[in-house]
């Protein structure tokens, strides 16, 4: 399946993480094909890519657009030795692998929202969506699904979020090599990957935070039917994010969407 002339024939050039490569035209969701080979025994690294998806989805049971030939989708199989409870952090893992290679592409204008929004100049751009399977109260595997709106224009993107998102294209005014952001991709996930499995996520934390668009700013987070208003003021060493109320009292935030509230 080729994408933008395949310019790296050979992606990925080294590394576990794509290894092997599943291309495919159109899937309902990457992740649901990644979860499959997951269940077949496939090993860490595993990666699927598709042309298009037909049922793409965020957190919280969110669609996310998915038209043929434009934009990357992209899942990974991973199947770390760690508890349950830190799965979660390789979504911020991600968001940072994402940031980084996008920052090289438009630099200084790549933000995340916490937990897993990617953005550039404040619209989003890039979603993911993590999702854990158990056995015997361990971790069987973990599906990291990525979708990063590349070549899509403005006026493709679905009018309820059209002023909210972005692309790649939108934002440098040129198309982008979809194989070399894939490999690009790949590599920056292992090195993220393994730097957390060696060290924790305190060692990713500080890659994240220069990243970070609601440092310093007051925000509300809803999560079910809580919702915890404060200062972001940096992120855990589990990646729970730091909320600092009046009178300097501090919360931990371990889910839910972020929204940056108005100044008064």
């Amino acid at each position: 399946m080729p994408m933008n002339g395949e310019t790296r024939q050979n992606m990925p050039s080294g590394g576990r993480f794509g290894r092997p490569l599943h291309r495919l035209g159109s899937v309902a969701s990457t992740n649901l094909e990644a979860l499959k080979l997951a269940a077949a025994g496939a090993p860490e690294g595993t990666a699927v890519i598709a042309e298009e998806q037909t049922a793409g989805r965020g957190r919280l049971n969110r669609t996310w657009q998915s038209p043929p030939g434009c934009n990357l989708y992209l899942s990974l199989v991973l199947r770390p030795g760690v508890e349950p409870a830190e799965a979660p952090q390789i979504t911020m893992l991600a968001g940072v692998a994402v940031a980084k290679v996008l920052d090289r592409r438009c630099p200084g204008a790549v933000g995340i929202k916490w937990p897993n929004d990617v953005m550039i100049r404040d619209r989003k751009v890039c979603g993911i969506l993590t999702e854990l399977r158990l056995s015997g109260g361990g971790i069987s595997s973990v599906i990291v699904g990525i979708g990063i709106n590349v070549n899509i224009r403005r006026e493709e993107l679905d009018p309820a979020f059209r002023d909210a998102a972005t692309s790649l294209l939108e934002e440098t005014g040129a198309e982008s090599d979809r194989t070399v952001l894939a490999a690009d991709l790949l590599e920056e996930l292992e090195i993220l990957y393994d730097l957390w499995i060696r060290d924790g996520f305190e060692a990713v934390r500080p890659h994240w935070l220069p990243y970070s668009i609601l440092t310093g700013k007051r925000i509300r987070v809803a999560f079910q039917d809580e919702v915890e208003e404060g200062t972001a003021v940096g992120l855990d060493v589990d990646g729970a994010l730091l909320l600092e109320e009046p009178g300097g009292v501090r919360k931990r935030v371990l889910a839910g969407d972020a929204t940056i509230l108005k100044e008064s």
